[in-house]
């Protein structure tokens, strides 16, 4: 199989790279911060991981547990994972649910809610990963 990717800069400055594989009809759309622990300072360890969870909480277009019906419904699945240099959220669904995960992604990126009681109880959960000291959570 050959190993063509696309690469495109947009004016924004985000890269896309996207290649093209025909053997099954799915989509597999990731999108990759340059934000990991690395970039914590003291008093604030964790917060990637923490915003990373509190992304998955709903938006108010698109409240907490809508986002996992509308992706699980089309047959998709979705998760994240934050690591030492990085933060990576995922969509992998039918490919003609393209446009859903697009749009899911851009609306949680400008437009996630962060409701107190799933701030303080998100904290915790932090806390506890955190601790484990795996350097990568995935839920």
């Amino acid at each position: 199989m050959p190993n063509n990717i696309t690469r495109k800069t947009l004016a924004n400055g985000l890269t896309v790279h996207l290649k093209e594989i025909h053997t099954a009809p799915i989509i597999s759309h990731w999108l990759w911060y340059r934000i990991g622990s690395r970039n914590e300072v003291a008093g604030l360890t964790g917060i990637s991981h923490w915003v990373e969870h509190m992304q998955f909480k709903g938006t108010p277009k698109y409240p907490a547990g809508v986002m996992d019906k509308a992706i699980s419904r089309d047959g998709g699945f979705w998760n994240a994972m934050t690591s030492l240099d990085w933060t990576a959220y995922f969509e992998t669904m039918p490919a003609d649910k393209i446009d859903l995960a697009l749009r899911l992604e851009a609306d949680r990126m400008v437009n996630s809610s962060y409701d107190p009681e799933e701030v303080a109880s998100e904290r915790t959960v932090i806390k506890r990963f955190d601790n484990l000291e795996s350097g990568r959570d995935v839920h």
